[in-house]
């Protein structure tokens, strides 16, 4: 293969190589990442909301589970207190179970009253509960859609990243050894750019202005030269003499 093919390659593999970094760079940029993320703060935060409700739920069911055996034994001293109370004749057993049935009775009202809460409380927690519920849904729908669009536009963005990597490879096989261990160090060292043009007298790549005499020794030299700024394999043929001053 001839230099001035060696040249051509490097200007098809630089132009590859800047569009995988244009396409990489969209792939970053993509919302559909910070959205998911988001999402999933949101969630794991509504899951600790729902882990206290959850347990707010469990205490309130066990307190109305606890009155509710209280207030079950109570009516069963109730009605053995007044079974009592019903045979009784003597005045001081009388009075002493009456005393007792008040204080029985008092602590029906309690119990009644107190499980009356726990049920309003029940209905509460079973309020939050549900718009939890509606909320979580409501956040995996949001991911879904979040992830099957990234999926739709990350999915091409990446599909044609491939396909561009499978282009560039063959024309790496296309260059000597030296040249394509050149070309991708400093495509690792100097912003993405491994290759440059020679443009008049300026370097494409960093743009550096070459002297009379750089700029004579490399359009005598082969095609493919080196930017003395820069240090970049620096393609020669095909570049534009600058226009001499009136």
């Amino acid at each position: 293969m001839s230099e001035q093919q060696h040249a051509e390659i490097l200007v098809a593999l630089s132009d590859i190589d800047l569009s995988i970094l244009r396409l990489q760079k969209q792939v970053d940029e993509l919302p559909h990442k910070a959205q998911i993320m988001d999402v999933r703060q949101r969630a794991r935060e509504l899951e600790v909301r729902a882990q206290q409700v959850q347990k707010m739920a469990h205490e309130s069911a066990r307190t109305l589970k606890l009155l509710s055996d209280e207030t079950e034994l109570n009516e069963t001293q109730i009605a053995q207190v007044q079974a009592t109370l019903d045979k009784s004749s003597e005045y001081r057993e009388t009075a002493a179970l009456v005393a007792e049935m008040e204080m029985l009775a008092h602590r029906k009202a309690k119990l009644e009253e107190d499980s009356l809460v726990q049920m309003e409380k029940q209905e509460k927690v079973a309020t939050v509960e549900a718009q939890v519920a509606g909320v979580a849904r409501k956040l995996a729908q949001e991911e879904q859609a979040y992830t099957e669009a990234y999926r739709q536009v990350g999915g091409k963005l990446k599909q044609d990243i491939a396909d561009l990597e499978h282009a560039r490879a063959a024309l790496v096989a296309g260059l000597p050894k030296a040249m394509a261990e050149r070309y991708t160090k400093a495509l690792k060292t100097k912003a993405g750019i491994g290759a440059a043009h020679l443009t008049g007298n300026q370097c494409s790549g960093c743009h550096g202005t070459l002297s009379e005499g750089q700029l004579a020794k490399l359009q005598e030299g082969p095609p493919v030269g080196e930017c003395p700024n820069c240090n970049r394999l620096l393609v020669t043929t095909g570049s534009e003499k600058p226009q001499a001053e009136e």
